[in-house]
């Protein structure tokens, strides 16, 4: 779980394909799919300074959730995080963007 945790998802509950969202620990990441498209990880700011999410994009869509549905992980994709020094208070704080 470490690795998942390391590149900034980890698995909603034991075998899901849904990921919760947290600070990836480097700038990118790319997980090759054999006979599917890969998944990129991107995160230009990873580092310790910078331990909090500020914003999200997936597949190039801005996202107000903390994690994200099955389809990144099983057809692939691109996550982009914007890191910050300071917890982003309003980002996925909306009830309707927690997990289900």
């Amino acid at each position: 779980m470490y690795v998942f945790s390391a590149l900034g998802l980890y698995p909603h509950s034991p075998g899901s394909a849904s990921m919760l969202l947290g600070a990836p620990l480097f700038p990118s990441v790319v997980v090759d799919r054999p006979g599917g498209a890969d998944l990129t990880v991107a995160a230009p700011g990873a580092d310790a300074a910078h331990p909090y999410i500020d914003a999200v994009r997936v597949n190039g869509r801005p996202t107000q959730r903390s994690w994200t549905d099955a389809d990144l992980t099983t057809k692939g994709g691109r996550i982009a995080f914007r890191l910050a020094e300071q917890p982003n208070t309003r980002w996925a704080a909306d009830p309707s963007g927690l997990p289900r």
